[in-house]
């Protein structure tokens, strides 16, 4: 009797431990190429534990990543497409599958939750625009071979007053040997296609269609270009990645 119970203890161990063993096994999706300023980073999955990010970590699908205050970080994912998360961003990648040769197999769907973003896209993309889609809580961006940047602003109270999540996205010139440059950006209420370097739209709220495409302000991407350089660093000794 005392095997038994031995025995279905340790059934019950081995099944509590699988999920984390099924998920040390899987594959990585990309790794931190790059951070600075501050680099103070980290990625979570779903009920897990926070697990700091330093250069040349690995980052997995499911996971959402965020930056503090006074740090850039880059991924680099396993197709080379590049996604650099400015200052107070959150990001996660909800699926993603690289199979070279099998490119009806592949798909690259991610969302930026908050903060200035900026991503060029990889091999993914470039083989099939619907394979790759981008959310921006307020929108979808629909991409082919690209190079885009933009900022989403989170659902927040200033001043007493609720402010609704916000998203403004450009398209800028292609990187390397990508000619056919553009995005769909779209949500329930409308949809634009932007296919001009320098231009762009803006989504004011979560009930407002993409506003017409524009040639954006020069300020306007200057300041999405400033908040993901390299930060000065906010104080405190170095950390080394």
């Amino acid at each position: 009797m005392k095997l038994h119970v031995g025995g279905m203890r340790l059934i019950v161990l081995c099944l509590l431990l699988l999920p984390a063993v099924v998920g040390a096994a899987a594959p990585s999706i990309g790794r931190v190429s790059q951070i600075s300023g501050d680099r103070l980073g980290n990625a979570q999955t779903p009920g897990g534990p926070v697990r700091q990010l330093a250069a040349g970590d690995p980052v997995f699908a499911g996971e959402r990543i965020r930056t503090g205050a006074g740090t850039v970080l880059q991924i680099e994912f396993t197709d080379k497409a590049r996604f650099t998360l400015g200052p107070n961003a959150e990001f996660e990648v909800a699926h993603y599958s690289f199979a070279p040769g099998r490119s009806e197999e592949e798909a690259f769907h991610s969302r930026i939750i908050k903060g200035a973003f900026r991503f060029v896209t990889g091999l993914i993309a470039r083989k099939e625009r619907k394979s790759m889609q981008v959310g921006v809580v307020v929108a979808t961006i629909g991409i082919r071979g690209t190079h885009v940047e933009g900022e989403v602003t989170e659902r927040q109270e200033k001043g007493g007053v609720v402010v609704d999540a916000s998203a403004k996205v450009a398209l800028l010139e292609p990187e390397g040997a990508d000619k056919d440059s553009a995005i769909t950006v779209e949500n329930r209420f409308g949809s634009v296609v932007i296919d001009k370097p320098g231009y762009g739209t803006e989504i004011p709220d979560a009930k407002s269609p993409p506003s017409p495409v524009k040639r954006m302000q020069l300020r306007t991407i200057d300041n999405l270009q400033r908040a993901i350089r390299s930060p000065a660093r906010t104080g405190g000794p170095a950390r080394r990645p």
